[in-house]
């Protein structure tokens, strides 16, 4: 579930009610406190000339693309679609082991922002999973993510529309086991929440039809974890959501080697599957579960089958132990939420 999302919304109010949906922000006296203004770099090759942005836990920083240009129309790789807009960078020093957390708010009416992270200046290192492209004009974009490599990374603020715009940008390092449930964690393991199991700030679904509403599962940074009470299997285990709007919701679970897995959407509450319904599986590529901190990549041999415009992905065997991730999504985003269950099962054939 991904927080909701109100283009005509003042952008301090917003700010101030982003507690919605696991994408906890900070009120709006903090943001006044800490909304500095940052001049954007209009190239990215020399990075000791992109001005640093270096939190301690999280801050503010308000940008224009206005006076700058289209460099680079090759980082469309980076979300997976056209970015004609400006485009204008600054770094954040990072390191593995570390959590990241960047939202983007439009200040320019309807403009329509793209956020994206690069270890360096190439689009040999984009990846979709480190990047935000998916809600539309007026609306913010947000994303977690975890550095594989050391040192100072590229933070690009795009856009899907031509020219520029004003954004305040939150660049958060949340820290996990902190007993604080900081902007971008869906839960903190050293503070304990009523009927609400945490490992390593993920949310576990432990119970046969729990839900995935109530905080964001749109990344694999925050993938809910699926894991039945008690020791029991993982089979025909069912958990419910709603996806729909910009939303996409993820979901990990641990797998055995030779393991057939089969993961399957249906609707709930008398809906139809809509047009655009997708379930995609991936997989951690480290090799010993679980590995909630590795990017996940598509599995190769993983077959979907469509029945009444509803997706089931199927695995016949799986070739190692990992921790595997199901992606749940819409597109084109319906103007109705869809209510799904998610069935999944992992066994020996």
């Amino acid at each position: 579930m991904r927080r909701p999302h109100n283009a005509r919304r003042p952008r301090i109010a917003l700010l101030g009610a982003l507690a919605l949906g696991g994408c906890v922000v900070f009120d709006p006296e903090l943001y006044q406190q800490n909304a500095a203004g940052i001049t954007l770099s209009d190239r990215c090759e020399n990075p000791s000339s992109v001005p640093l942005v270096q939190p301690a836990l999280q801050r503010v920083v308000q940008v224009d693309t206005a006076g700058l240009g289209d460099q680079y129309r090759e980082f469309a790789a980076c979300t997976g679609s056209d970015l004609p807009g400006n485009e204008g960078f600054f770094a954040v020093n990072m390191h593995p082991g570390e959590t990241w957390h960047f939202h983007i708010d439009p200040v320019t009416p309807d403009a329509d922002p793209a956020i994206y992270v690069l270890p360096v200046c190439t689009t040999l290192q984009c990846s979709t999973a480190g990047a935000s492209d998916l809600c539309g004009a007026g609306r913010s974009e947000h994303f977690s993510f975890r550095p594989v490599t050391d040192g100072v990374h590229l933070i690009g603020i795009d856009s899907k529309v031509r020219g520029g715009a004003a954004y305040a940008v939150t660049v958060v390092r949340p820290v996990c086991g902190n007993g604080t449930i900081e902007h971008g964690e869906p839960c903190d393991d050293a503070r304990p929440q009523s009927e609400v199991e945490c490992e390593r700030c993920h949310k576990v679904l432990s119970r046969a039809m729990a839900s995935e509403a109530g905080v964001a599962n749109d990344d694999y940074v925050n993938a809910m974890v699926l894991r039945p009470a008690a020791g029991a299997p993982l089979q025909m285990f069912p958990v419910t959501g709603t996806v729909g709007g910009c939303d996409l919701d993820m979901f990990s679970f641990d797998a055995a080697e030779g393991d057939t897995i089969t993961a399957t959407v249906t609707p709930r509450n008398g809906a139809t599957c809509p047009a655009g319904l997708s379930l995609s599986m991936l997989r951690s590529d480290i090799a010993t579960p679980p590995a909630l901190t590795d990017v996940p990549v598509a599995v190769p041999g993983a077959m979907v089958t469509m029945t009444d415009g509803c997706p089931t992905v199927t695995l016949p065997r799986a070739a190692r132990a990992a921790t595997w991730f199901l992606q749940v999504t819409v597109r084109p985003a319906p103007t109705v939420e869809f209510p799904y269950t998610l069935t999944v099962d992992a066994r020996r054939p």
